[in-house]
């Protein structure tokens, strides 16, 4: 009996050291996920969003915009987001993320900044969702969704 308590008590400290590491590594992941993300909005406010989305997302990427219908594949996001006006900055904060093996999620909220066909300046606020996969080590957007909000979203 007394072998089967301390066996019982060995293999509880076994699965929670093993937790406990596991959380670390999550840990480690979900911020190179959020690096990640945040480096995609940085990119984005540098060279643009069609740029930028090139750069970070799987050849084979959705995008679900608001409103419109879905775009998947990088050559069908590259033509709609060839429409997107000369000078408009698309840029974003990531609020959190979680990961999992090797998908992972981001979201949090953007602004996008710019002037309409008048040249009067417009301001768009709203919030995002992103799906990510990890290839060869790094993050790799699969699937992002964006929704407007009235104001600054919080």
């Amino acid at each position: 009996m007394k072998t089967r308590v301390v066996l019982t008590a060995f293999l509880a400290v076994l699965l929670l050291s093993g937790c406990h590491r596991q959380a670390g590594v999550d840990a480690a992941q979900k911020d190179a996920l959020l690096q990640t993300d945040k480096a995609f909005s940085d990119a984005s406010a540098n060279t643009g969003f069609a740029a930028a989305f090139s750069r970070y997302a799987m050849t084979d990427a959705t995008l679900l915009p608001q409103g419109d219908a879905a775009l998947k594949g990088k050559p069908q996001i590259a033509q709609s987001l060839a429409s997107i006006p000369a000078g408009t900055k698309i840029t974003w904060t990531p609020q959190d993320a979680d990961v999992s093996g090797r998908l992972g999620y981001s979201w949090g909220i953007y602004t996008s900044s710019g002037a309409n066909s008048g040249g009067q300046a417009t301001v768009a606020y709203g919030k995002y969702l992103s799906v990510w996969k990890r290839e060869d080590g790094d993050w790799k957007l699969a699937i992002m969704m964006t929704n407007q909000s009235p104001g600054p979203a919080g």
